[in-house]
């Protein structure tokens, strides 16, 4: 098992998502996937940050194709990848879901542990 004792989480309070199937009904991909991301408010200025932290980090980013909608055509851009472990639910109409509680983003000789580091 991993050592977490140095892990620390960047939110207060952990979000959550899902992946599910629309239905036949729907107005623009019937029978596709959605994706529904929900950040608590109390949460939502720290994954902003956590964001803001990975992609002033040049090692976090990694090339990218991207659809763009203006030119409409793909282009190449320096992106960041954010991961966050599912697994498969046991309702039918609840798809995949998953926890959104990232690690903190930590400077190397920082001390991670100040709460007089925090932005609010």
């Amino acid at each position: 098992m991993p050592d977490l004792s140095d892990w620390r989480a960047s939110l207060p309070l952990a979000g959550k998502f899902n992946i599910y199937s629309n239905g036949a009904d729907d107005k623009y991909n019937p029978g596709g996937k959605a994706l529904r991301l929900q950040i608590p408010v109390e949460s939502v200025a720290a994954y902003a940050q956590h964001l803001m932290d990975l992609a002033d980090d040049p090692k976090n980013h990694k090339m990218v194709n991207f659809y763009d909608w203006q030119a409409k055509t793909k282009k190449e851009a320096p992106a960041i990848e954010i991961y966050h472990k599912g697994k498969a639910s046991q309702v039918d109409d609840e798809g995949w879901f998953g926890s959104i509680n990232p690690g903190k983003f930590i400077e190397p000789g920082s001390d991670s542990s100040s709460p007089s580091d925090m932005p609010f």
